[in-house]
C-alpha cells in the first residue's frame, strides 16, 4: 500500500518564523538548522515535514523535529529513520513544495 503527502509553503513565510529561535529549535533538528543557508531551504524541509505527515495520516501530534530530513551525498533528500519512502523537494518564486510518498 502506497500513502502520499504533498505541502506548499510561502517562503517569506518561513523567512520571517526563523527569525525566532523558538521556532528554529520546535521545527528543525540541530542537523537541519547546520544544512539550512537559508530561507529557501528551511522553507523546503518545513513542506517535506508536512507531506510526511500528512502521508501517515495521522495529523501533526509532536513537534516538527521529531521527523528529521536529512540529504544524501548527492544532495537528494530523505527522511531519516523511514527506510520504505520517498521525497521531493522544489521551489519556485516564493514557493517551497514537497512530496512524500511511504509503503509498506
Amino acid at each position: 500500500m502506497f500513502s502520499v503527502g504533498t505541502d506548499i509553503i510561502r517562503i517569506s513565510r518561513v523567512e520571517k518564523s526563523i527569525q525566532s529561535k523558538t521556532f528554529l529549535e520546535h521545527v528543525y533538528t540541530q542537523s537541519e538548522r547546520d544544512y539550512c543557508k537559508n530561507a529557501e531551504s528551511f522553507a523546503g524541509l518545513f513542506a517535506a515535514k508536512e507531506a510526511y505527515f500528512k502521508a501517515k495520516n495521522t495529523g501533526i501530534n509532536d513537534n516538527l523535529n521529531t521527523v528529521e530530513i536529512l540529504h544524501s551525498k548527492d544532495g537528494s533528500p530523505y527522511i531519516n529513520g523511514v527506510e520504505k519512502s520517498d521525497i521531493s523537494i522544489s521551489h519556485d518564486g516564493d514557493y517551497a513544495v514537497a512530496v512524500v510518498i511511504l509503503w509498506e
